[in-house]
Order: C-alpha cells, then sequence, then structure tokens
C-alpha cells in the first residue's frame, strides 16, 4: 500500500536543505507523485517541471492542465517546450527521452533532486526491454533508485510501489489526471510490453512485477562490483591525461577484464560504449604493431593507438583543421588560440623564455606546416620538427594542434615539449615560463 507518509519516511534521508523538482506529465503516475510531496513537504521545497513535446494534438491544453494544478497546490511549475521529432532511423521513444532529460537537466539547481515516478511496473517493463535489446549489467540493471544528474541528483521514490497500488491511492485523495491515449498505442515497444506481454506474464507468475524488479537489483550489484573492479584496473593503466591508456598494461589482464575496463574509461570519459563487434575491432587494434596507426570508429568517438598508448578521441574535433597564420602575443598576457586552448605566461626564475633576450615581448605564434626545424636542448644544430615529434612521442594527429612560438622568424620554443636552449632562461636568470591551458573539448575528449 502506498501513503504519503511512506514517501515521507524514504525522503527524509536526503539533506532537508535540497529542493525536489518532480517531473510532471499530469499522467496518474506523477500525479499521485506530486500531490503526495505536496503533503509533506514545504512548498518552497517543492518545484514541477512539464516538457511539452509537441506531438499530440492537446499537447498545449495538457501543458495548461499542469500549469494550472500546480497552481491550485501552490507549488511553482516550469513548462519546457522541445522539439522531439526524430532523426531518420531514430526510436521516437528513444530520441523523446533523450531530449526531454537533456531539457531538465538545464532547470535543475546544484544540489537539488530530480523525482519521477517510475514505479515497480515500470522497473519491470524496462528489464524486459532491456532484455529482449540483448543489453549488457549496465541495461539490465535498469532504473536505480538515486543517481547523479546534471548538477544534482536523480531520484525515483515510487520504485517499490506498483501502478495498483498509486491508482489506488489517487481514488482514495480524489485525484484527477491526464490520459494519454499515445499509452496504449501498441506500435511502441514499452505500451506493447505493458499491456501484452507482463499482463500474460503476471498470469502465470502473478508476483512477476516483483521478481523482475528483484532481479533488476541484483544485477545493479553486479554491475555496481564491476565497476569496482575497472577502477583498480583503470588505475593501473591511465596514461598522461584522461583520455589515454597504456597498453602494455592493459594486455595483462584478461580479455574479459579488458573489455570491462575499456567500457569503464569511455564511460568516465562520456563517450558513447562500444558493441560486440567494435570491441572485437578494440582487440585487434591492441594486438597491431607497435609502429602502426590503426583506429576504431563509432558514432563521433574514435580509438586510436600510437606507441604503447591508446588514445579516445572526439572524431569531429580531431578532423578539424587550423589556419597556420601568425598570431600576434604580447609575452605576459592571455591569448585564445585557434583549438580554443589558451596560451598565458608568468615570470619565473630559471626556466622558461630568456626575459633579457626577447627585446620586444612581441612573439609570433603558429602551428606546423611543415619542413620545420628547431634547436632542441641537448642536442647539436637543427633537426627536422617531423623527427623531434617522432622522438617526443607526439601522436601525429596531435602535431598539427600544437602551439609553435616564433621570435623575429626563428622558431624558438614548441609548447610543452623545448625551448631553444638559445633563447631558454639560464639558473638565476628571470624567464617567462610558457602555459597552455587545453579547452573543455580537448580535456573532455568525448563531449
Amino acid at each position: 500500500m502506498f501513503t504519503h507518509e511512506k514517501l515521507d519516511y524514504l525522503l527524509k534521508q536526503y539533506p532537508s536543505s535540497a529542493c525536489f523538482w518532480v517531473a510532471y506529465s499530469g499522467g496518474l503516475d506523477s500525479q499521485v507523485l506530486l500531490y503526495a510531496l505536496s503533503c509533506i513537504l514545504p512548498k518552497k521545497r517543492l518545484r514541477a517541471i512539464h516538457v511539452n513535446h509537441g506531438w499530440h494534438v492537446d499537447s498545449n491544453n495538457w501543458a495548461a492542465i499542469c500549469r494550472h494544478t500546480c497552481e491550485k497546490f501552490g507549488i511553482f511549475c516550469d513548462v519546457i517546450s522541445i522539439d522531439t521529432r526524430p532523426k531518420p532511423g531514430e526510436s521516437p521513444e528513444a530520441y523523446a527521452r533523450v531530449a526531454r532529460y537533456n531539457a531538465m537537466a538545464q532547470k535543475v539547481p546544484l544540489g537539488d533532486f530530480l523525482l519521477t515516478a517510475h514505479h515497480r511496473n515500470d522497473q519491470a517493463e524496462t528489464l524486459l526491454l532491456q532484455l529482449l535489446r540483448g543489453s549488457g549489467l549496465k541495461g539490465l540493471a535498469s532504473m536505480p533508485f538515486c543517481q547523479e544528474f546534471s548538477k544534482g541528483y536523480l531520484l525515483r521514490p515510487l520504485l517499490n510501489f506498483t501502478r495498483t497500488q498509486l491508482s489506488r491511492y489517487a481514488q482514495e485523495h480524489q485525484l484527477a489526471w491526464i490520459e494519454d491515449d499515445s499509452n496504449k498505442d501498441l506500435r511502441f515497444n514499452r505500451n506493447y510490453i505493458r499491456h501484452q506481454v507482463l499482463p500474460l506474464i503476471q498470469r502465470r507468475w502473478p508476483q512477476a512485477d516483483k521478481t523482475i524488479a528483484r532481479a533488476a537489483a541484483n544485477l545493479a550489484e553486479a554491475h555496481s562490483l564491476l565497476d569496482e573492479i575497472a577502477h583498480q584496473d583503470w588505475s593501473i593503466l591511465k596514461g598522461p591525461v584522461p583520455n589515454i591508456l597504456i597498453i602494455s598494461n592493459l594486455q595483462k589482464l584478461s580479455t574479459k577484464r579488458q573489455n570491462n575496463v575499456l567500457r569503464y574509461w569511455l564511460k568516465q570519459l562520456g563517450c558513447s560504449l562500444p558493441s560486440q563487434k567494435q570491441l572485437q575491432q578494440i582487440d585487434i587494434l591492441l594486438k597491431s604493431r607497435i609502429d602502426a596507426s590503426p583506429r576504431v570508429n563509432w558514432g563521433n568517438i574514435q580509438l586510436r593507438r600510437y606507441q604503447d598508448y591508446i588514445y579516445a578521441l572526439n572524431l569531429v574535433e580531431d578532423e578539424k583543421i587550423f589556419e597556420t597564420k601568425l598570431i600576434s602575443w604580447e609575452l605576459g598576457q592571455t591569448i585564445i588560440l585557434p583549438t580554443l586552448d589558451q596560451l598565458t605566461t608568468k615570470q619565473v626564475l630559471g626556466a622558461g623564455l630568456n626575459y633579457s633576450l626577447l627585446k620586444e615581448r612581441q612573439v609570433d605564434v603558429t602551428f606546423r606546416q611543415g619542413g620545420e626545424r628547431f634547436y632542441a636542448s641537448n642536442r647539436q644544430g637543427s633537426h627536422p620538427l617531423k623527427k623531434l615529434f617522432q622522438e617526443w612521442g607526439v601522436p601525429p594527429w596531435q602535431r598539427n594542434k600544437i602551439p609553435l612560438i616564433y621570435y623575429q622568424k626563428e622558431l624558438i620554443a614548441v609548447v610543452g615539449y623545448d625551448i631553444d636552449p638559445r633563447f631558454a632562461a639560464k639558473p638565476h636568470e628571470l624567464g617567462f615560463a610558457i602555459e597552455l591551458i587545453p579547452s573543455f573539448s580537448n580535456t573532455n575528449p568525448c563531449f
């Protein structure tokens, strides 16, 4: 049996300063959640978000009803209109879900909670859908009770209650709700599971929704354990920056643990996960010759190998071609490069560009065009920059994005790698230390 007292007990474990935002469609489930919350929370801690998908003839009318209901309860309601027209070949359900959550993510402030009205029957439907899609443990674990979401958290406080229990509560409290006829459209997979498959299962196994939900909880626990193992493996495999793994260490693991840590790593980077076929291609990439440069692509994600590292890259960013014109830079100032990285300097003793040698603080910044030569430290004479990049272990796709510093038409520094010793500050001499501040897209390569 569902009561708002039980809901109150569930919510007491969360900070009393947090605000709860209800994903409010106006249907039975979200109406029960909003009403029950209004009975136990002060109005200042309760908000509603209604997303108008615009795909039903009554969409605007439903938005007005939701706003009016919230006004009656004394609750602020934020109505968001979104475009949920999927691209060709995309699932309308999946596209609308992603668009809906993306819109709500923009509204939930730091530390607050978005509450959805998913219940035990929804959990059972989700597991069956994921099973039929051939999902792994993460998908089969279905919907967690609480998880991080945007700047706050996503909470599903009704997961332990059934649709029947919520319906009984709504009738007892004489609640009115919106009936969306699209919820009966059997062309949608979830509706088919809800109206055709689960009722048939429950005629044979009456407690099926409960046992399926328990199975989802067990799978979630198993997935959490695999994540713990993956984190331990990743701590040994991680390279100098987040989007790099060390291949020789990765190959010491079994194939199953390799796949597990690869998924974990890509998930931490915000990348979409590879299919089973793509994991097989990654295995071939890992076993390729150390001097080869193979790659595996899916969506806008690309994995590439260089020497003993595997890199996760944003394919769109990687394909950008930056202008090679000279950019004037006054040392001591900060500039934004075409890569969106920033260059800045600070004055230090015994490091960086020699302060006294630069009669003018004005230098030029550009990117590699080919054919450059550079006087590297600890080397006699100038050498082709291409050869130096190879010695420094710089992947080919990164070489054209490394800023080059020129002074009076002479290459005097390769940012992040070396300074021409003729222009370098010696001990006890004042120098300009150059710092490259990566852009957000470069530090989070899969966004």
